[in-house]
């Protein structure tokens, strides 16, 4: 009798640990959301004339400082470090590609 319990203990436990060890299957991602759940970052880039095309595909020239003005009027201001400091308190980062990556 105590040889049924151990081995149907075994076989429970056995049975658990496998069902723990096999890989989760998720759906891919919605859409504009990275794998770690957080929205995605958003790129700015370089346009190869000295402008740059914003992440919705806009084109804006640069002026000498390196900012820009936005076709809103609004203007981006490039600070000392070489980020681009946005109207609305975010700050792009340059990202060693000619181009700069926004939260």
């Amino acid at each position: 009798m105590r040889r049924v319990f151990f081995l149907a203990g075994a076989i429970g436990l056995a049975g658990i640990a496998a069902g723990c060890s096999q890989p989760q299957r998720f759906g891919a991602p919605p859409p504009g959301l990275a794998p770690s759940g957080g929205a995605a970052a958003k790129r700015i880039s370089s346009d190869g004339a000295g402008g740059l095309q914003l992440p919705d595909g806009t084109r804006v020239q640069t002026d000498q400082s390196g900012g820009f003005t936005l076709p809103n009027g609004a203007y981006v201001r490039r600070d000392r470090s070489g980020a681009l400091n946005l109207p609305n308190g975010s700050r792009c980062v340059p990202d060693n590609q000619g181009g700069y990556i926004c939260p």
